[in-house]
């Protein structure tokens, strides 16, 4: 005779644990190093990055000290008619933060246009420059390729070491990206029904981070050591 325990079907239902800053985590890195690993970059119109960082630095500075209505107009006419030129992801990409900081920008200026309406004109106009400006910047991360900007950098006679340092936290925010990346994803794979240690597994996945950070970290000084670096960075 069979026990009739042993004739039950057993069915195990894991309480639900939304786990959303894991998942919010890897989404947001994951964008993030997909558009550094693939450099989705491409040279507009065939214009070196040294023009085009020339152009936007002068652009940047003429927008900030502009006065004139009808220059600002004609900086706002150039910008939206080159953002008709770009693919619809681009455009997206290059808007979102341009439109963030301009309401950041409303939000801040709100009070001071209720108190006093009548300058309220000047503080449109400075709304107009902040979101033309990220536009501008946006627009020039994502036309030029991130090793042709800092090669750009070390032909305007920036000094080598500055270079060498932007170049190499590039690198490595993909490589330890990459290891958090994996990390959440295994915690993830894991994890059955409810963690209620979840910032024990997040100390977890930092210390593990910090620990591989201090070991590339002394594998490049060491690197550079063997190959008698000389504080003369090129770039690629």
């Amino acid at each position: 005779m069979i026990p009739g325990w042993m004739k039950q079907t057993e069915q195990y239902a894991p309480p639900r644990d939304g786990g959303a800053f894991a998942i919010r985590t890897l989404r947001a890195m994951g964008g993030v190093l997909a558009r550094i690993r693939v450099q989705r970059g491409r040279d507009g119109l065939g214009i070196p990055p040294v023009a085009k960082l020339l152009l936007l630095l002068a652009g940047l500075v003429t927008l900030a000290l502009a006065q004139n209505r009808l220059l600002l107009l004609a900086i706002a006419a150039l910008v939206l008619g080159y953002l008709c030129l770009l693919p619809a992801r681009t455009l997206w990409a290059v808007l979102r933060p341009a439109l963030g900081a301009a309401l950041l920008t409303l939000l801040l200026f709100l009070p001071a246009m209720y108190i006093r309406p009548a300058g309220a004109g000047n503080n449109w106009v400075v709304i107009g420059k902040v979101f033309l400006s990220v536009t501008m910047v946006s627009l020039f991360n994502q036309r030029t390729q991130w090793n042709r900007i800092t090669a750009a950098l070390r032909k305007l006679r920036v000094p080598g070491i500055f270079v060498f340092v932007l170049d190499l936290t590039l690198k490595y925010i993909v490589l330890l990206g990459g290891l958090i990346v994996d990390l959440l994803t295994a915690r993830g794979l894991r994890a059955v029904g409810r963690d209620r240690h979840k910032y024990r597994s997040v100390g977890g996945v930092l210390g593990v981070t910090l620990l591989r950070a201090s070991e590339l970290s002394r594998e490049t000084w060491e690197a550079m050591v063997c190959r008698g670096f000389t504080d003369d960075y090129k770039g690629l």
